[in-house]
């Protein structure tokens, strides 16, 4: 007796509370079967190409599939050392309170006010400096009244032509030192001072050179000097006064004599006033060696000028002393014994 198959159970209805053998599993296929589930069919179907009654099927589909993926093939999301430490971090500092924006506003806004201002009154500063440069240089502040004191050789028009002042500038361009050291240069002129008085007048006095003695020129004339040698003026003649005879050539006016003419400068400015009155030339060789005219066929010999004022002090005593008959010649070259002689055969007294 063999064995068949035995009876095959009986389906049943559904029991309400077992799973769902679709739900929780894929049913196998055959590859090469042509046939295809309908519950994989519903699958891949788009859910907008399902009835709105079969979208409640599809998502239990899908439910399957997610619980039947292993949870060791679920990849985790890469969370290397590097991007931990490449991402940014919210600092507490980051954030800023209200009050401290608003302050930090309220000074960057006193700063820009700040900086407003400053230009402001920088372009108000230059464009009053410009009216004020314009104002100035106007007719209206500029020279008119122009007094010159203690030129009396030199001439007032002599003065304000060297001063630049003959045009009537500007009083703002009337420079006081530069006017006087032009002035300074004539010949006449030992010292300016220049003075401004606005609105437009100007004051300039000038102290001139004290005239010691003439010199002669070779071409005619004599040379008019002072006591440092400076060539004050030329004339035509002689005038009365010191004569200075030296072993030089006067130059123009506004010139200096050249040093053989210092002895004889020196012994006229230290004349005495005993002796000033009455000595008429005073004559230096190219020894340096100093003689002087009395006058009335008298001389007197100083030599050199060390101890001039020891000679010139002699010659006034023997002067004063005893009366000397021309023609003498008065020897001080030692102040201590003075001699009084003839002049040697052939000289000039």
């Amino acid at each position: 007796m063999t064995d068949g198959p035995g009876p095959s159970p009986v389906a049943g209805p559904p029991d309400p509370g077992a799973p769902d053998p679709g739900a929780g599993e894929v049913a196998e296929t055959d590859p090469g079967s042509p046939e295809v589930s309908e519950t994989e069919t519903r699958a891949e179907l788009p859910a907008s190409d399902l009835p709105e009654t079969e979208a409640p099927a599809q998502d239990s589909a899908l439910s399957a599939l997610r619980h039947e993926v292993a949870p060791d093939e679920v990849e985790a999301p890469s969370t290397s050392p590097r991007d931990v430490a490449t991402e940014p971090e919210v600092q507490p500092s980051s954030v800023v309170h209200p009050r401290v924006w608003q302050r930090r506003v309220a000074v960057l806004r006193e700063q820009g006010h700040r900086r407003l201002r400053w230009v402001v009154g920088g372009v108000v500063v230059l464009v009053v400096l410009c009216v004020a440069l314009l104002v100035l240089h106007t007719p209206l502040l500029a020279l008119r009244n122009a007094t010159v004191r203690g030129a009396q050789h030199t001439g007032s028009e002599a003065v304000l032509q060297a001063a630049g002042l003959l045009d009537h500038p500007p009083l703002i361009d009337v420079d006081p030192k530069s006017a006087a050291a032009h002035i300074e240069k004539l010949p006449w002129v030992a010292h300016a001072v220049v003075a401004r008085h606005w609105p437009d007048s100007v004051t300039i006095t000038v102290t001139e050179r004290l005239p010691l003695g003439s010199v002669a020129r070779p071409g005619g004339g004599v040379a008019v000097v002072d006591a440092s040698g400076h060539v004050l003026a030329w004339l035509s003649s002689a005038t009365p006064g010191l004569v200075l005879v030296a072993p030089v050539t006067p130059g123009r006016p506004g010139t200096v004599l050249a040093g053989p003419a210092r002895p004889a400068l020196a012994v006229a400015s230290a004349l005495p006033p005993a002796l000033a009155g009455r000595v008429l030339k005073v004559a230096a060789d190219a020894r340096a060696r100093v003689s002087l005219d009395l006058g009335g066929g008298v001389s007197a010999v100083l030599g050199s000028t060390s101890g001039l004022q020891a000679k010139l002090t002699a010659l006034a005593s023997v002067l004063a002393g005893a009366h000397v008959s021309p023609p003498a010649v008065i020897d001080v070259t030692v102040p201590d014994e003075p001699t009084v002689g003839r002049p040697p055969p052939g000289s000039q007294t």
